[in-house]
């Protein structure tokens, strides 16, 4: 990415030839998330979008960007933006998500919470991603006390600033290397100089966070090796924690929202490899472990991994083994790991620290993202964040933003709805395989005979008339792929009665055995000498392969990956 990534400075517009004769202008704009978190204003061919990505639209921060000198047209309305491209991660008209507190007013508790503690307190601040650098600099100069960084993170962001090795060491962090490009590029990282240092005349000075351990704040991953948190057994270091909002005294947590959850965390894990694996594991263990209740903790904690996801979260201590040895890990060194993991699991009770909760969220409130949209009235929205599973027309951009809009546009929404009605077909396919499925191995009261109930087909259902309960009755329209949309599939089924909804089996049977004119009926009742079984899933997939019963694998929700969600979903950078 060196060689195909070009660093460009902000507020500037800048030329990019795509093609010989074809160039679009692009603005990159601050976007009040974390360090480097842009947006990008696009133009050319007489359009122009803006692509927020994540952004936190506080009311200042609005007003600052509509005077930017490169956005004030499309502001003022001299030119129109044709789409704006935005992060609706918590772009919702329910509560918690309406409003959040400012950033300034969630600093502001935590320093008055932190000033009640005795002037010798340590602190621990939970940073598990890029974005609280502003929290660690109010913090820093608020208590006299640099933030101590373990390795990983004083690299990345030591590698903000254009100082080399040598003066960045002098000025606390300890890094492998200088960021030659950067340095090479002539420009330079806004937040750089309070967070790693700067060059005063003849001297560095420092910036807010070290590699030093001796200072009261630490926001170093824990189990990397540091001195202070690893000594804190007695539980005497105050914890902070960042949340989003609070609601009727509930804190609603950040963590993994909109993306960068444990960006700067590392990680390693113990992947099962298959239950092959897993026995040898097993087998290692039974060999290496004495103790068999250990041992029995272990077995539990391994057979358990395997059977939800494949793979074993070996926390730090793994790591600390590698950074400590720069070796491979031995199998004893694996085992002792598993033993310690498995002792932690079995619900040892710990000491807990005490913990200061703040709100500050790096994402935008659907007020504020309302206030951000106002601002432009552009043609169109179209969010950067959708959950397709769980998406309805509340979530659509003409409910959430249409009246902040100067076009009727939104082809969003047209896209969304077709996936909303073909998942509502889905569902009424599923439900109607189900309802099929159990009439199949439904009983009549003696058990003597099991009864095939055929469902009617929309055209029946549509020349048909309610039917009075006791008799057979089937009113609950089934949604299928020429269903125009789904509210008209809501509406057939709040306009039944719950008898009406239901399939009275005791009086079928009863009308088959009792009624004397068999020609004016519909015999729904065919009789077996035994009762069917219920399919298997290697039998109903094989029906699906080839196509039995008219269904076929997107009737099940087509093929899917059995792997865990965490290795299917790609992480945002």
């Amino acid at each position: 990415m060196r060689k195909l990534a070009k660093a460009l400075p902000l507020d500037t517009p800048t030329l990019i030839e795509l093609a010989p004769g074809n160039s679009i202008r692009v603005t990159l704009i601050d976007a009040n998330h974390c360090v480097g978190a842009v947006m990008f204003l696009i133009e050319g061919n007489g359009k122009a979008i803006l692509y927020t990505g994540d952004i936190r639209a506080e009311e200042w921060w609005v007003n600052s960007i509509v005077q930017n000198p490169v956005l004030l047209p499309y502001s003022l309305g001299n030119r129109e933006l044709d789409c704006m491209y935005l992060d609706t991660t918590f772009a919702t008209k329910k509560e918690p998500y309406r409003q959040f507190p400012s950033k300034a007013q969630g600093i502001q508790e935590l320093l008055d919470k932190v000033g009640e503690y005795p002037r010798d307190t340590i602190f621990y601040f939970h940073s598990w991603t890029f974005g609280y650098e502003n929290v660690w600099i109010a913090l820093s100069a608020f208590l006299h006390s640099r933030i101590h960084l373990d390795e990983y993170r004083a690299r990345v962001y030591g590698s903000l600033s254009t100082l080399n090795k040598r003066q960045l060491r002098e000025a606390g962090l300890d890094v492998p290397a200088s960021n030659k490009p950067l340095q090479e590029s002539g420009l330079e990282i806004r937040e750089a100089p309070a967070l790693c240092g700067f060059r005063n005349g003849n001297h560095i000075q420092p910036g807010c966070l070290t590699s030093q351990e001796d200072v009261r704040i630490h926001s170093c991953e824990r189990g990397m090796g540091c001195s202070v948190l690893d000594r804190d057994s007695n539980a005497e270091i105050i914890h902070i924690i960042p949340i989003v909002t609070r609601t009727d005294g509930v804190d609603i947590a950040e963590l993994g929202a909109g993306g960068g959850k444990g960006d700067l965390d590392q990680k390693e894990e113990l992947e099962s490899g298959g239950v092959g694996g897993m026995d040898k594991l097993l087998e290692l263990c039974a060999a290496s472990i004495d103790d068999e209740r250990l041992l029995a903790k272990v077995v539990a904690l391994v057979r358990r991994t395997l059977i939800e996801d494949g793979k074993l979260d070996l926390d730090m201590q793994l790591q600390k083994h590698i950074h400590d040895t720069q070796d491979d890990v031995s199998l004893e060194t694996l085992v002792s790991i598993l033993s310690s993991n498995a002792l932690q699991d079995s619900g040892m009770e710990l000491p807990s620290n005490k913990t200061i909760r703040f709100p500050y969220s790096r994402h935008s409130s659907y007020s504020e993202l309302r206030g951000f949209v106002r601002a432009f009235s552009p043609r169109d929205v179209f969010p950067c964040t959708v959950d397709d599973v769980h998406w309805t027309l509340e979530l659509s951009m003409r409910n959430l933003f249409g009246d902040l809009c100067s076009a009727d546009l939104f082809r969003h929404d047209t896209i969304m709805m077709e996936i909303f009605e073909a998942r509502l077909a889905f569902e009424g396919r599923q439900k109607r395989y189900r309802g099929e499925n159990q009439a199949d191995t439904q009983m009549t009261d003696d058990g003597a005979h099991e009864r095939d109930v055929i469902l009617p087909t929309s055209n029946d259902l549509a020349s048909s008339t309610p039917t009075k309960s006791g008799s057979f009755g089937v009113r609950r329209v089934l949604p299928t792929s020429e269903t125009p949309f789904a509210h008209s599939f809501r509406q057939e089924v709040t306009d039944q009665t719950p008898e009406d909804q239901s399939i009275h089996f005791a009086s079928v049977a009863k009308q088959h055995t009792t009624a004397s004119d068999s020609s004016s009926r519909i015999d729904l009742l065919a009789p077996s000498l035994h009762k069917r079984r219920r399919k298997t899933n290697r039998q109903l997939a094989y029906d699906a392969a080839i196509g039995a019963d008219g269904l076929s694998w997107s009737d099940y929700g087509g093929l899917v990956s059995t792997r865990s969600r965490a290795v299917q979903d790609e992480p945002e950078l």
